[in-house]
């Protein structure tokens, strides 16, 4: 009989810990306080109790690794792209600062995207805009898009990356 050890790793961890909690009662719960006698099972098949809840323990420490692993990889993740997000609206020019800026006064996020600017198809490269997913009735360039939730967010954060004035003392 072959025995596959990448399956093994392939256990749940809830299947894990029952199996560990499980060989802990058995081999350490005070047999006085069990109706039934544990000390012959305990004298027989201590040895393979044991190494049944070391594996089970490793396989508990493995999850709970991949675990921590998976959560600071997602933070790092959401780091990273509000950092992407930051420098994409500090580097913005003044066309497009003041594209979002007359959104941004109203809190409009519904817009009317003309598909000929060059300014709105920056926008939309860098995906700050959106196209909508439906039909326009509006000019014959114009198709409706939205703006992205993340900018207004920041820019109620950090109300300075539409400062237009301070663009212009830098320069």
């Amino acid at each position: 009989m072959k025995f596959d050890i990448s399956k093994l790793l392939n256990i749940s961890a809830r299947v894990s810990w029952a199996i560990t909690v499980a060989c802990v009662f058995i081999l350490f719960f005070p047999s006085d306080w069990l109706p039934f006698q544990i000390d012959t099972l305990r004298e027989q098949y201590g040895l393979w109790i044991f190494i049944v809840i070391a594996v089970s323990i490793s396989l508990c420490l493995s999850h709970l690794a991949k675990w921590i692993w998976k959560t600071i990889k997602q933070a790092w993740d959401k780091k990273k792209t509000w950092d992407t997000y930051k420098y994409i609206l500090k580097n913005f020019s003044k066309s497009e600062k003041a594209l979002i800026k007359k959104y941004y006064d109203k809190r409009e996020t519904a817009i009317l995207m003309d598909l000929r600017d060059p300014t709105i198809k920056k926008l939309e490269t860098f995906r700050v805009i959106s196209k909508a997913a439906g039909t326009s009735l509006g000019s014959v360039s114009g198709f409706p898009g939205f703006i992205q939730p993340w900018v207004f967010e920041l820019i109620d954060k950090h109300p300075e990356f539409l400062n237009i004035e301070e663009d212009d003392k830098e320069r």
